[in-house]
């Protein structure tokens, strides 16, 4: 397992990671704005 990560490149270890952050703060503001522009 340690040896399969030192040979991963950098990029892809931020993209494996990034994905699934940029896709929860999206889930975030997109509920946050909709929430916005229901009680308006």
């Amino acid at each position: 397992m340690v040896g399969t990560i030192e040979r991963m490149p950098l990029w892809i270890i931020g993209l494996i990671i990034s994905i699934p952050v940029i896709g929860l703060i999206g889930i975030f503001f997109y509920d946050s704005c909709s929430e916005l522009g229901s009680s308006l």
